[in-house]
Parts: C-alpha cells; sequence; structure tokens
C-alpha cells in the first residue's frame, strides 16, 4: 500500500511540475522609453566639460618642465575640494 501512495504522490509531482514548466506565459509588454530629461542633460554636459578641463590640465602638467611636481600640485587641490 506505500508503495501505491508513493507512486500516486510521484505522478501528481510530475503532473505539476509539467504544468509549471509548460504553461503559456504572458508576454512582456514593451515600456516606452523613459523620457529625457533637461536636468540630466545639464549635467551630463557639465560634467563632461569639467572632465575635458581636467584632462587639458593633467596633459598640460605632463608636458611641463616638471611634470612630478605639477601633478602632485593638481593632485594636492584636488584633495583640498
Amino acid at each position: 500500500m506505500k508503495a501505491l501512495y508513493k507512486w500516486i504522490a510521484s505522478v501528481a509531482a510530475v503532473i505539476a511540475a509539467a504544468f509549471f514548466l509548460f504553461k503559456k506565459r504572458k508576454p512582456k509588454k514593451m515600456e516606452d522609453a523613459p523620457p529625457s530629461h533637461e536636468v540630466t542633460e545639464v549635467f551630463v554636459k557639465e560634467i563632461n566639460d569639467d572632465l575635458k578641463e581636467e584632462l587639458g590640465k593633467v596633459d598640460k602638467a605632463t608636458k611641463s618642465s616638471s611634470p612630478a611636481e605639477e601633478l602632485a600640485n593638481l593632485g594636492n587641490t584636488r584633495s583640498r575640494r
């Protein structure tokens, strides 16, 4: 009798697993792209401008007569901010 219950339980488990695996899934709705915000565009522009300015300073410092001193000064001013 115990074997019959085990067999019934295993068949039920297989049917339940097959049901969950093969049921149709609802397709996800495509969401619209988030709207473009002017504030984020301004921030991105400012960050990129600051980056170009800092890279220009580093490039100028590496081409100077004492690049180690110039780079140290840039690093010191950066850490004081």
